[in-house]
């Protein structure tokens, strides 16, 4: 006599489905906001690199080289014609004279986003709701950085650069879902990302991540 086996009955199956959908849209949120954090990241970090690269090409070639914010198309052949914008999302790396282009990035590149669509990353935003942050952006926010070939800047004060998502809410620091960062370039032209939610005390335990 062959045992005889005994498969799932549809109640089980039935509530195992239901257990999974419930685990799936209890952990969707948290998953949306993880990706839209690693957006936000990945812009910061790639608008770090072009300070530094700003930085190293001014000290290679002995030349001031300029990084600047823009509303306008960063490429070669407007190298001449951008125009540096605080608000701007896009960026570029020019010699300070306006003659080299070296590098640019448009602020949808790794975004989601496609060509003519608005990248929900913003620097330096003051609107709702980055207006309910109590980390607020510098109330004077600059547009370019200037670097010359020792690699310092022209700047009389450091120069902030925070980086925001108001799709996706409110700082992690107004009690909101988003890891919000910041890039501090240094009057020497030092350049480092730092987390404005890190606490003082841990900034103070030798916490690098803090600002």
């Amino acid at each position: 006599m062959k045992p005889l086996g005994r498969g799932f009955s549809l109640i089980e199956l039935v509530v195992t489905v239901a257990i999974i959908g419930v685990l799936l849209a209890l952990g969707a949120p948290r998953f949306a906001d993880y990706l839209r954090n690693a957006k936000l990241r990945s812009a910061a970090e790639m608008f770090l690199s072009g300070v530094q690269l700003a930085r190293s090409e001014a000290v290679r070639m002995n030349t001031p080289v300029e990084f600047l914010l823009t509303a306008n198309d960063p490429l070669p052949a407007n190298v001449g014609t951008v125009v540096a914008s605080a608000s701007g999302t896009n960026w570029m790396v020019r010699t300070a004279d306006m003659g080299t282009f070296i590098d640019g990035k448009f602020g949808i590149e790794g975004a989601g986003r496609g060509a003519g669509q608005l990248t929900p990353v913003r620097i330096n935003d003051t609107a709702a709701p980055a207006s309910a942050d109590p980390d607020a952006p510098p109330a004077a926010p600059m547009g370019s950085v200037i670097f010359n070939g020792l690699g310092r800047t022209g700047l009389a004060n450091q120069g902030v650069f925070k980086f925001n998502n108001p799709e996706a809410g409110v700082c992690v620091t107004a009690g909101g879902p988003v890891r919000c960062l910041k890039v501090i370039v240094a009057i020497g032209g030092q350049a480092r990302l730092c987390d404005p939610a890190v606490s003082a005390v841990a900034v103070a335990a030798g916490d690098s991540r803090g600002c």
